[in-house]
């Protein structure tokens, strides 16, 4: 076994967004920054439709190349086939090229000092009073280990959990999509039923021409729902072609117990930083970045790398997004337990209760007051009385 003598001041593992964008900015404060990345290029293997709010783009400031079109219309049908449309006057968000997307974020950090160790495997991880350890098998069959002050995994959600790391949270659904050609694209669209997506929804989304995104998420089979969803009459019409390939990834449904350690951060999707509404994770994963890296920061700073320390990590992040979080949870709890006819009913509560105006007023990324507002209608409604 090879031990690199040299030792980093922070090791990320995950060259994904939130793994890049915390290895730049830690980097930006002076300090000594490796990425270590699984996949042999960074952004292969994205499993995302690729959806990023105009308020994360401007936050951030991601003015992108990787930018395909702006989003501001979406239509939502239910399971008889009636719609709702929702049309904004400004772009509420954009798609983007995942794969440039990943490759953009990581080139700020590599201006900025950072080295990526691509196909590296990180097997096992180490995390305590004498620093911060990785093990990970070569292409060659050996096994080597880095050594830095401070850890942060950025791995994204996996079901098989590193060596040394506390298990995630078992509780989970599955993303799967499909790029297709498809005609007669146009709105970013949005499918609700039981046969189609229980307890959650399909989507298909443009991208460039007459390229989409088509997906869902549920909890189990995703493959057999899927190719349902693409045979169905909505979309089978509209292929272009039936030549395609699947990717299929979990989503986790609630943040992991504890994100931090001695001398450990974990961030993102990692870490179950992600919108329970829609299993979006961009912008929940940069916003708590930001918060990781003021964390290593003074810890830094006052050279105290103990578990008090990066315990502040957790208590900041959950402080501005677990309010969503729990919200989502919420609704998802409640949408899980509708029938086809009360989704039939709600889409049309939407069109016809003065609805659809507060949807239009509030904001892509943050639910929690629209999901107080629309819990306040609803459950004044006979017809969803046993879903509470």
């Amino acid at each position: 076994m090879g031990t690199n003598e040299k030792i980093y001041d922070v090791i990320v593992i995950g060259a994904g967004p939130v793994g890049s964008y915390t290895a730049y900015l830690l980097a930006k404060q002076g300090l000594e920054v490796i990425i270590c990345e699984k996949n042999t290029e960074v952004g292969n293997d994205v499993n995302c439709t690729g959806i990023v709010s105009t308020e994360c783009i401007e936050r951030f400031n991601l003015v992108s190349e990787a930018i395909n079109k702006p989003v501001n219309t979406i239509k939502a049908f239910a399971p008889s086939g009636n719609s709702v449309h929702y049309r904004s006057e400004k772009p509420f968000a954009y798609t983007v090229n995942r794969r440039n997307f990943d490759r953009e974020l990581h080139s700020l950090a590599q201006n900025e000092g950072v080295r990526t160790h691509l196909n590296t495997n990180v097997r096992e991880v180490y995390s305590g009073k004498d620093g911060f350890k990785i093990s990970f098998h070569c292409s060659d069959g050996t096994e080597k280990i880095f050594q830095s002050r401070v850890g942060v995994i950025a791995t994204g959600f996996e079901l098989n959990t590193l060596n040394g790391i506390q298990p995630r949270h078992v509780d989970f659904s599955y993303g799967i999509q499909a790029d297709v050609l498809m005609d007669d694209l146009s709105d970013v669209e949005i499918y609700f039923g039981k046969k189609i997506a229980p307890g959650s929804f399909a989507w298909v989304v443009p991208t460039n021409g007459k390229s989409a995104k088509v997906g869902l998420i549920v909890k189990n089979s995703p493959i057999e729902y899927l190719k349902r969803f693409l045979r169905s009459g909505q979309i089978a019409k509209r292929l272009i072609s039936k030549d395609y390939k699947m990717k299929c990834s979990p989503l986790p449904m609630k943040r992991i117990q504890r994100s931090y350690g001695e001398r450990l951060v974990i961030v993102g999707e990692a870490a179950g930083q992600i919108k329970t509404t829609t299993g979006g994770g961009i912008y929940f994963g940069l916003l708590c970045s930001e918060i990781a890296v003021k964390t290593i920061s003074s810890a830094f700073a006052g050279k105290d790398f103990s578990e008090c320390m990066f315990r502040n990590y957790e208590t900041e992040w959950r402080k501005a997004i677990d309010p969503e979080l729990k919200a989502g949870k919420r609704l998802r709890n409640f949408f899980e337990r509708l029938n086809d006819s009360q989704i039939n009913f709600l889409i049309n509560l939407a069109k016809t209760d003065g609805i659809l105006p507060v949807i239009k007023g509030s904001d892509f990324d943050w639910h929690r007051e629209i999901i107080s507002y629309l819990m306040g209608k609803l459950i004044k409604k006979k017809i969803f009385q046993n879903a509470w």
